[in-house]
Protein backbone atom coordinates (compact mmCIF):
# COMPACT_ATOMS: atom_id res chain seq x y z
CA UNK A 1 0.00 0.00 0.00
CA UNK A 2 2.80 2.36 0.95
CA UNK A 3 4.67 1.52 -2.28
CA UNK A 4 1.57 2.34 -4.33
CA UNK A 5 1.23 5.68 -2.51
CA UNK A 6 4.84 6.59 -3.31
CA UNK A 7 4.40 5.47 -6.90
CA UNK A 8 1.40 7.77 -7.22
CA UNK A 9 3.28 10.84 -5.95
CA UNK A 10 6.58 10.23 -7.75
CA UNK A 11 5.49 11.78 -11.12
CA UNK A 12 4.17 14.84 -9.26
CA UNK A 13 7.39 15.57 -7.39
CA UNK A 14 9.09 17.46 -10.27
CA UNK A 15 5.96 19.56 -10.74
CA UNK A 16 5.72 20.36 -7.02
CA UNK A 17 9.43 21.18 -6.90
CA UNK A 18 9.09 23.51 -9.90
CA UNK A 19 6.08 25.26 -8.33
CA UNK A 20 7.97 25.68 -5.05
CA UNK A 21 10.94 27.23 -6.88
CA UNK A 22 8.65 29.58 -8.84
CA UNK A 23 6.96 30.65 -5.61
CA UNK A 24 10.31 31.50 -4.02
CA UNK A 25 11.45 33.39 -7.13
CA UNK A 26 8.20 35.39 -7.35
CA UNK A 27 8.34 36.19 -3.63
CA UNK A 28 11.94 37.36 -3.99
CA UNK A 29 11.06 39.54 -6.98
CA UNK A 30 8.21 41.08 -5.01
CA UNK A 31 10.53 41.92 -2.11
CA UNK A 32 13.10 43.45 -4.49
CA UNK A 33 10.44 45.33 -6.52
CA UNK A 34 11.73 48.88 -5.70
CA UNK A 35 15.15 48.11 -7.21
CA UNK A 36 13.84 45.89 -10.01
CA UNK A 37 11.44 48.64 -11.15
CA UNK A 38 14.31 51.08 -11.61
CA UNK A 39 16.42 48.54 -13.49
CA UNK A 40 13.53 47.53 -15.78
CA UNK A 41 12.73 51.16 -16.63
CA UNK A 42 16.40 51.90 -17.31
CA UNK A 43 16.66 48.83 -19.58
CA UNK A 44 13.49 49.73 -21.48
CA UNK A 45 14.58 53.36 -21.95
CA UNK A 46 18.04 52.29 -23.11
CA UNK A 47 16.53 49.99 -25.74
CA UNK A 48 14.12 52.71 -26.84
CA UNK A 49 16.74 55.46 -27.03
CA UNK A 50 19.54 53.39 -28.58
CA UNK A 51 18.51 54.11 -32.22
CA UNK A 52 18.47 57.86 -31.47
CA UNK A 53 21.88 57.74 -29.76
CA UNK A 54 23.30 55.61 -32.59
CA UNK A 55 22.02 58.14 -35.16
CA UNK A 56 23.66 61.00 -33.26
CA UNK A 57 26.86 58.95 -33.03
CA UNK A 58 26.90 58.56 -36.84
CA UNK A 59 26.85 62.37 -37.03
CA UNK A 60 30.15 62.33 -35.10
CA UNK A 61 28.65 63.27 -31.77
CA UNK A 62 30.39 61.24 -29.03
CA UNK A 63 28.11 58.58 -27.61
CA UNK A 64 28.63 59.65 -24.02
CA UNK A 65 27.81 63.26 -24.91
CA UNK A 66 24.67 62.37 -26.89
CA UNK A 67 23.51 60.04 -24.11
CA UNK A 68 24.07 62.73 -21.51
CA UNK A 69 22.20 65.32 -23.61
CA UNK A 70 19.13 63.11 -24.06
CA UNK A 71 19.09 62.21 -20.36
CA UNK A 72 19.32 65.90 -19.37
CA UNK A 73 16.30 66.69 -21.59
CA UNK A 74 14.31 63.84 -20.06
CA UNK A 75 15.36 64.91 -16.56
CA UNK A 76 14.21 68.48 -17.22
CA UNK A 77 10.79 67.18 -18.29
CA UNK A 78 10.54 65.06 -15.13
CA UNK A 79 11.60 68.03 -12.97
CA UNK A 80 9.00 70.29 -14.60
CA UNK A 81 6.19 67.78 -14.10
CA UNK A 82 7.29 67.05 -10.53
CA UNK A 83 7.42 70.74 -9.60
CA UNK A 84 3.97 71.33 -11.09
CA UNK A 85 2.47 68.36 -9.29
CA UNK A 86 4.20 69.27 -6.00
CA UNK A 87 2.62 72.72 -6.18
CA UNK A 88 -0.80 71.10 -6.64
CA UNK A 89 -0.32 68.54 -3.85
CA UNK A 90 -1.82 70.56 -0.94
CA UNK A 91 -4.94 71.39 -2.97
CA UNK A 92 -5.27 67.81 -4.17
CA UNK A 93 -5.02 66.50 -0.61
CA UNK A 94 -7.68 68.99 0.47
CA UNK A 95 -9.93 67.88 -2.39
CA UNK A 96 -9.45 64.21 -1.44
CA UNK A 97 -10.55 65.01 2.10
CA UNK A 98 -13.57 67.00 0.99
CA UNK A 99 -14.70 64.72 -1.85
CA UNK A 100 -16.46 62.03 0.27
CA UNK A 101 -18.33 64.70 2.25
CA UNK A 102 -19.29 66.61 -0.91
CA UNK A 103 -20.52 63.40 -2.53
CA UNK A 104 -22.55 62.58 0.56
CA UNK A 105 -24.18 66.04 0.45
CA UNK A 106 -25.39 65.38 -3.11
CA UNK A 107 -26.73 61.94 -2.43
CA UNK A 108 -30.36 63.03 -2.85
CA UNK A 109 -29.74 64.07 -6.43
CA UNK A 110 -28.10 60.72 -7.11
CA UNK A 111 -31.08 58.85 -5.62
CA UNK A 112 -33.43 60.85 -7.83
CA UNK A 113 -31.35 60.02 -10.92
CA UNK A 114 -31.41 56.29 -10.14
CA UNK A 115 -35.16 56.42 -9.60
CA UNK A 116 -35.62 57.36 -13.26
CA UNK A 117 -34.25 53.94 -14.25
CA UNK A 118 -36.26 52.05 -11.59
CA UNK A 119 -33.37 51.62 -9.15
CA UNK A 120 -34.39 52.33 -5.57
CA UNK A 121 -31.64 53.25 -3.13
CA UNK A 122 -31.58 54.85 0.29
CA UNK A 123 -28.99 57.42 1.46
CA UNK A 124 -27.49 54.94 3.90
CA UNK A 125 -26.98 52.36 1.12
CA UNK A 126 -25.15 54.85 -1.08
CA UNK A 127 -23.01 56.19 1.76
CA UNK A 128 -22.01 52.63 2.59
CA UNK A 129 -19.97 52.64 -0.64
CA UNK A 130 -18.06 55.77 0.43
CA UNK A 131 -15.31 54.96 2.91
CA UNK A 132 -14.03 58.48 3.48
CA UNK A 133 -11.18 57.41 5.74
CA UNK A 134 -9.76 54.91 3.25
CA UNK A 135 -10.05 57.34 0.34
CA UNK A 136 -8.28 60.11 2.22
CA UNK A 137 -5.47 57.87 3.49
CA UNK A 138 -4.70 56.33 0.12
CA UNK A 139 -4.86 59.55 -1.87
CA UNK A 140 -2.82 61.46 0.71
CA UNK A 141 -0.17 58.71 0.82
CA UNK A 142 0.07 58.75 -2.98
CA UNK A 143 0.33 62.52 -3.28
CA UNK A 144 2.92 62.93 -0.55
CA UNK A 145 5.23 60.63 -2.54
CA UNK A 146 5.36 63.03 -5.51
CA UNK A 147 8.37 65.07 -4.26
CA UNK A 148 10.36 61.83 -3.83
CA UNK A 149 9.80 60.88 -7.47
CA UNK A 150 12.69 63.10 -8.54
CA UNK A 151 15.32 61.22 -6.53
CA UNK A 152 13.86 57.92 -7.79
CA UNK A 153 14.23 59.03 -11.40
CA UNK A 154 17.77 60.31 -10.80
CA UNK A 155 18.85 56.75 -10.01
CA UNK A 156 17.03 55.48 -13.13
CA UNK A 157 18.80 58.03 -15.33
CA UNK A 158 22.18 57.23 -13.76
CA UNK A 159 21.76 53.56 -14.69
CA UNK A 160 20.44 54.62 -18.10
CA UNK A 161 23.60 56.65 -18.82
CA UNK A 162 25.86 53.64 -18.28
CA UNK A 163 23.53 51.31 -20.17
CA UNK A 164 23.38 53.58 -23.23
CA UNK A 165 27.15 53.97 -23.27
CA UNK A 166 27.84 50.23 -22.98
CA UNK A 167 24.94 48.91 -25.08
CA UNK A 168 26.90 48.50 -28.34
CA UNK A 169 29.53 46.40 -26.54
CA UNK A 170 26.78 44.34 -24.90
CA UNK A 171 25.13 43.64 -28.26
CA UNK A 172 28.44 42.49 -29.75
CA UNK A 173 29.08 40.14 -26.82
CA UNK A 174 25.55 38.72 -26.98
CA UNK A 175 25.82 38.13 -30.71
CA UNK A 176 29.19 36.43 -30.29
CA UNK A 177 28.08 34.17 -27.42
CA UNK A 178 24.80 33.21 -29.11
CA UNK A 179 26.44 31.64 -32.15
CA UNK A 180 25.39 28.05 -32.72
CA UNK A 181 23.43 26.61 -29.80
CA UNK A 182 21.69 29.81 -28.70
CA UNK A 183 21.20 31.37 -32.13
CA UNK A 184 17.43 30.82 -32.11
CA UNK A 185 17.07 32.47 -28.72
CA UNK A 186 19.11 35.48 -29.83
CA UNK A 187 17.03 35.93 -33.01
CA UNK A 188 13.79 35.62 -31.00
CA UNK A 189 15.07 38.20 -28.51
CA UNK A 190 15.98 40.61 -31.32
CA UNK A 191 12.58 40.23 -33.00
CA UNK A 192 10.68 40.64 -29.74
CA UNK A 193 12.68 43.75 -28.82
CA UNK A 194 11.85 45.33 -32.19
CA UNK A 195 8.14 44.58 -31.66
CA UNK A 196 8.27 46.00 -28.14
CA UNK A 197 9.98 49.16 -29.43
CA UNK A 198 7.15 49.69 -31.93
CA UNK A 199 4.56 49.03 -29.21
CA UNK A 200 6.12 51.43 -26.71
CA UNK A 201 6.55 54.18 -29.30
CA UNK A 202 2.92 53.96 -30.39
CA UNK A 203 1.75 53.73 -26.77
CA UNK A 204 3.81 56.80 -25.89
CA UNK A 205 2.35 58.71 -28.84
CA UNK A 206 -1.22 57.76 -27.88
CA UNK A 207 -0.51 58.59 -24.22
CA UNK A 208 0.79 62.07 -25.13
CA UNK A 209 -2.23 62.61 -27.37
CA UNK A 210 -4.66 61.36 -24.73
CA UNK A 211 -3.03 63.39 -21.96
CA UNK A 212 -3.10 66.58 -24.05
CA UNK A 213 -6.77 66.06 -24.97
CA UNK A 214 -7.80 65.32 -21.37
CA UNK A 215 -5.83 68.25 -19.95
CA UNK A 216 -7.22 70.67 -22.54
CA UNK A 217 -10.77 69.38 -22.17
CA UNK A 218 -10.65 69.60 -18.38
CA UNK A 219 -9.34 73.17 -18.60
CA UNK A 220 -12.05 74.22 -21.06
CA UNK A 221 -14.71 72.58 -18.89
CA UNK A 222 -13.53 74.52 -15.86
CA UNK A 223 -12.31 71.56 -13.82
CA UNK A 224 -9.57 72.17 -11.30
CA UNK A 225 -6.21 70.35 -11.62
CA UNK A 226 -6.50 69.97 -15.42
CA UNK A 227 -2.73 69.48 -15.66
CA UNK A 228 -2.86 66.65 -13.11
CA UNK A 229 -5.70 64.89 -14.96
CA UNK A 230 -3.67 65.11 -18.18
CA UNK A 231 -0.57 63.62 -16.53
CA UNK A 232 -2.74 60.91 -14.96
CA UNK A 233 -4.15 60.03 -18.37
CA UNK A 234 -0.64 59.93 -19.87
CA UNK A 235 0.66 57.53 -17.20
CA UNK A 236 -2.37 55.24 -16.89
CA UNK A 237 -2.79 54.89 -20.65
CA UNK A 238 0.26 52.59 -20.55
CA UNK A 239 -1.72 50.25 -18.29
CA UNK A 240 -3.41 47.67 -20.55
CA UNK A 241 -7.19 47.31 -20.84
CA UNK A 242 -8.20 49.36 -17.77
CA UNK A 243 -5.71 52.24 -17.71
CA UNK A 244 -7.55 55.03 -19.50
CA UNK A 245 -10.82 54.03 -17.81
CA UNK A 246 -9.17 54.33 -14.38
CA UNK A 247 -7.88 57.77 -15.37
CA UNK A 248 -11.49 58.85 -16.02
CA UNK A 249 -12.74 58.22 -12.48
CA UNK A 250 -11.32 61.33 -10.69
CA UNK A 251 -12.42 63.87 -13.36
CA UNK A 252 -15.90 62.32 -13.52
CA UNK A 253 -16.27 62.55 -9.73
CA UNK A 254 -14.97 66.12 -9.73
CA UNK A 255 -17.36 67.17 -12.51
CA UNK A 256 -20.24 65.66 -10.55
CA UNK A 257 -19.21 67.54 -7.41
CA UNK A 258 -18.71 70.89 -9.18
CA UNK A 259 -21.60 70.67 -11.64
CA UNK A 260 -24.31 68.00 -11.94
CA UNK A 261 -25.03 64.44 -13.01
CA UNK A 262 -25.52 65.40 -16.66
CA UNK A 263 -22.07 66.99 -16.86
CA UNK A 264 -20.50 63.98 -15.16
CA UNK A 265 -22.17 61.67 -17.69
CA UNK A 266 -20.87 63.83 -20.55
CA UNK A 267 -17.34 63.63 -19.11
CA UNK A 268 -17.69 59.85 -18.70
CA UNK A 269 -18.90 59.54 -22.29
CA UNK A 270 -15.99 61.69 -23.48
CA UNK A 271 -13.49 59.39 -21.77
CA UNK A 272 -15.22 56.32 -23.20
CA UNK A 273 -15.03 57.68 -26.74
CA UNK A 274 -11.40 58.72 -26.23
CA UNK A 275 -10.49 55.28 -24.86
CA UNK A 276 -12.17 53.50 -27.77
CA UNK A 277 -10.49 55.82 -30.28
CA UNK A 278 -7.02 55.31 -28.83
CA UNK A 279 -7.22 51.59 -28.05
CA UNK A 280 -9.46 50.39 -30.89
CA UNK A 281 -8.53 52.69 -33.79
CA UNK A 282 -5.21 54.53 -33.48
CA UNK A 283 -3.11 51.90 -31.68
CA UNK A 284 -4.22 48.87 -33.77
CA UNK A 285 -3.74 50.95 -36.92
CA UNK A 286 -0.13 51.82 -36.02
CA UNK A 287 0.89 48.63 -34.20
CA UNK A 288 -1.01 46.06 -36.23
CA UNK A 289 -0.79 42.55 -34.78
CA UNK A 290 2.90 42.55 -33.94
CA UNK A 291 2.40 41.49 -30.32
CA UNK A 292 -0.51 39.13 -31.07
CA UNK A 293 -1.90 39.16 -27.50
CA UNK A 294 -5.58 38.71 -26.76
CA UNK A 295 -7.46 41.02 -24.41
CA UNK A 296 -7.70 38.27 -21.80
CA UNK A 297 -3.94 37.73 -21.91
CA UNK A 298 -3.33 41.45 -21.53
CA UNK A 299 -5.67 41.63 -18.54
CA UNK A 300 -4.05 38.62 -16.83
CA UNK A 301 -0.59 40.07 -17.52
CA UNK A 302 -1.66 43.37 -15.97
CA UNK A 303 -3.01 41.66 -12.85
CA UNK A 304 0.11 39.51 -12.41
CA UNK A 305 2.77 42.19 -12.95
CA UNK A 306 0.84 44.80 -10.97
CA UNK A 307 0.67 42.44 -8.00
CA UNK A 308 4.36 41.61 -8.38
CA UNK A 309 5.94 45.03 -9.09
CA UNK A 310 3.21 47.60 -8.42
CA UNK A 311 2.38 50.45 -10.81
CA UNK A 312 5.64 49.99 -12.74
CA UNK A 313 4.74 46.35 -13.34
CA UNK A 314 1.29 47.41 -14.56
CA UNK A 315 2.85 49.84 -17.05
CA UNK A 316 5.43 47.30 -18.30
CA UNK A 317 3.06 44.30 -18.22
CA UNK A 318 2.66 43.92 -21.99
CA UNK A 319 6.36 44.32 -22.97
CA UNK A 320 7.54 41.97 -20.20
CA UNK A 321 4.94 39.31 -20.99
CA UNK A 322 5.64 39.42 -24.71
CA UNK A 323 9.42 39.20 -24.27
CA UNK A 324 9.15 36.23 -21.91
CA UNK A 325 6.61 34.47 -24.17
CA UNK A 326 8.73 34.97 -27.28
CA UNK A 327 11.98 33.73 -25.70
CA UNK A 328 10.33 30.71 -24.01
CA UNK A 329 8.56 29.75 -27.24
CA UNK A 330 11.82 29.98 -29.19
CA UNK A 331 13.58 27.83 -26.59
CA UNK A 332 10.83 25.22 -26.73
CA UNK A 333 10.84 25.09 -30.54
CA UNK A 334 14.63 24.83 -30.54
CA UNK A 335 14.53 21.87 -28.14
CA UNK A 336 11.91 20.17 -30.29
CA UNK A 337 14.07 20.71 -33.36
CA UNK A 338 11.38 22.70 -35.16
Amino acid sequence: MRKNWFALWTPLLPVLFTLACLTLIIFGLHLAAPLINQVLLAVLLSVMLDPLITGMEKKRIPRILSSLSVIVVLLMIIVFITVKLTALTPELIQLSRQAPLLLASRVEQLILTFSYIDITLTPSEILAFIDAGTVVRRVTALLTQIPGVLSWWLMVFLMLLFMLYELPLLKIKLQHRSQGKYQALYIALQESIQSVIVYVRVKTLSSILGGAIVGTGAHLLGLEFAFFWGVLMFVLNYVPVLGSLLAAIPPVIQSYILFDVQTALVVAGFFTVLNLTLSSVIEPLLIGKQLDMTMTTQLLAFLFWQALLGITGAILAIPLTYLIKKVLLAGYLDRQGI
